[in-house]
């Protein structure tokens, strides 16, 4: 039988890397949303003084679509998943 405190430890180990995982695809997504916010409000002042003879930024939804990856919010996620699995399984160990 395993110890209940290796499970224990396991599921926060699991919990670290899965908090740690959200926390880096969070980032990714407000640095994204961030810049394109800065983007849209730098086109917004340039058509507002009347120079419309030059395009501030263009593709800002390109920056959202980059930072939309997927795979790490899973994972991360799974991780965090499975440390509560781990959790409750040493509760009945």
């Amino acid at each position: 039988m395993i110890d209940p405190n290796v499970i224990k430890a396991l599921a926060a180990i699991c919990s670290v890397i899965g908090s740690i995982l959200l926390a880096i695809r969070v980032k990714g997504l407000l640095e994204a949303l961030t810049f394109v916010a800065k983007m849209h409000e730098s086109n917004i002042h340039e058509l507002s003084s009347g120079n419309f003879t030059i395009v501030i930024a263009r593709g800002s939804t390109q920056h959202i679509e980059n930072a939309r990856r997927a795979g790490l919010l899973m994972t991360g996620f799974v991780f965090l998943i499975l440390s509560g699995l781990l959790n409750l399984w040493a509760a009945f160990v």
